[in-house]
């Protein structure tokens, strides 16, 4: 009978180390519920060094520019995925995650849209016709500009930005990957000042020691066209940046100089 007695009381006391937490959680769940909320606390990544968007900005997009005030409002009561789509509706907003915390807040996760590079409207010379103008993301996707703060990125021209069905062509992924690399490579990034595509991809570019033209032809291949420009830069031009205005690398194996 000892053994029996036992047996059942070790099977109460395991029970119970799962009954309790069980409980626990479903009240202080039903006490969450009933909470309300008492603060909207609101998160901004800044990976990208961007800040396109400010703490009041992000408050305006989920109260739905006040009308939608949500402090006071029961916890229960608020669709946390509709305020993700709030959010999410600017397009400076990469992502946004929403969620409560034990406290009653309303917690808001922003991460904004990270820009590669900027399109500007420029004629063949590069003149800058305008200030309209859109960012082009790392996937190759156009995002506005933002009106409090201009991002520092490489400036793009020409026809080739304007559809941005290009950009998920083979041709597309060409000149996905060239940005790319100029925006990580020290020496090119900080020497290309803007770049040309024309309708068919062709690039040119600008650049800031010495103001040459350097016609480039297109992007594949274009690691080999850069170690050919780079050691052209270090042999000839570094002897006198204004030596040439225009510098050809479209064909293989040679440079075209004037």
């Amino acid at each position: 009978m000892l053994r029996k007695f036992d047996y059942s009381w070790l099977l109460l006391k395991r029970s119970l180390w799962l009954i309790l937490p069980i409980a626990g959680i479903g009240m202080a769940e039903s006490r969450l519920n009933l909470q309300r909320c008492n603060n909207l606390v609101i998160e901004i990544k800044n990976d990208s060094g961007a800040r396109f968007l400010n703490q009041m900005d992000v408050r305006m997009l989920l109260t739905e520019n006040g009308s939608d005030p949500l402090l006071g409002s029961k916890l229960s009561d608020v669709a946390l995925h509709d305020l993700e789509k709030r959010v999410t509706r600017n397009r400076l907003i990469r992502k946004c995650q929403v969620f409560r915390d034990l406290r009653g807040n309303i917690v808001v996760e922003v991460e904004q849209e990270k820009p590669l590079a900027r399109w500007i409207n420029a004629s063949e010379n590069g003149e800058l016709r305008n200030t309209s103008g859109y960012y082009i993301n790392y996937e190759g996707n156009i995002f506005p500009l933002s009106e409090s703060y201009s991002a520092r990125a490489l400036l793009v021209s020409g026809s080739f930005f304007n559809d941005s069905k290009k950009m998920q062509t083979a041709t597309g992924s060409s000149v996905m990957e060239l940005l790319r690399f100029l925006n990580t490579d020290p020496f090119w990034k900080a020497q290309v000042a803007q770049l040309n595509a024309d309708k068919d991809g062709e690039i040119s570019l600008m650049t800031v020691l010495g103001d040459q033209k350097i016609e480039f032809g297109m992007a594949d291949d274009y690691q080999a066209k850069f170690e050919k420009l780079r050691l052209f830069y270090d042999k000839v031009l570094s002897r006198d940046w204004s030596r040439y205005k225009r510098i050809s690398v479209k064909f293989q194996d040679q440079i075209v100089c004037e």
